[in-house]
């Protein structure tokens, strides 16, 4: 995969998603198990998307990681997903996360959402809260489609998110919301964070 630094990753992440992009092999932060399962770094597993999704590595030191599917038509769309353990914000509260979090979300990009609906959800046994929205970039004829899971590591928040990108006219693919949430109920913690071993 190839490596980027944590500034461009956020960048890939956030960006107006009419764009390409490749990744190729590198030095692996990951194994694959003998059931398919990735291995991340020794601390998180998870069961991968099926191809074309591409798994893109972040940082040289960062556990960070997402998922790029580059959409044919005309434009060239993406869709991504990812986990993070650093979400933008700085708030335990889940509601309020939520909304620090989408204070800053596609920051790249000259996106207006609509506001957040969110719900309660339960992810890894504990509660959590789920957010999707619509947003919009007039200037580049684009339309993003938004889910975020605030979710619990210990006391810490940490963040499951997607982006699906298509042009004003075009028309979501809700079955990439299954994969996504296939990604999620698959993750597992193989360890415990830096943060629950202070």
């Amino acid at each position: 995969m190839r490596r980027f630094p944590i500034a461009l990753l956020l960048f890939v992440i956030m960006l107006p998603g009419c764009a390409t992009m490749t990744a190729k092999q590198a030095h692996s932060p990951y194994r694959i198990a003998a059931d398919g399962d990735i291995v991340w770094r020794g601390e998180y597993r998870f069961s991968p998307p099926p191809k074309p999704w591409l798994l893109v590595s972040l940082d040289e030191g960062d556990t960070a990681f997402a998922y790029l599917k580059v959409v044919s038509g005309e434009p060239l769309c993406q869709s991504t997903f990812a986990y993070s353990e650093e979400p933008f914000g700085v708030s335990r509260n889940l509601r309020q996360r939520m909304k620090e979090f989408y204070r800053r979300f596609l920051w790249a990009g000259r996106v207006t959402f609509d506001p957040p609906r969110t719900r309660p959800v339960t992810v890894f046994g504990r509660e959590a809260l789920e957010a999707t929205s619509l947003g919009r970039d007039p200037a580049r004829g684009e339309k993003v489609w938004t889910k975020v899971i605030l979710a619990r590591r210990g006391e810490r928040l940490v963040a499951f998110f997607m982006t699906q990108w298509q042009p004003t006219n075009g028309t979501f693919d809700r079955d990439e919301e299954k994969i996504f949430q296939r990604f999620i109920d698959s993750f597992r913690f193989l360890k415990p964070s830096f943060y629950q071993t202070l």
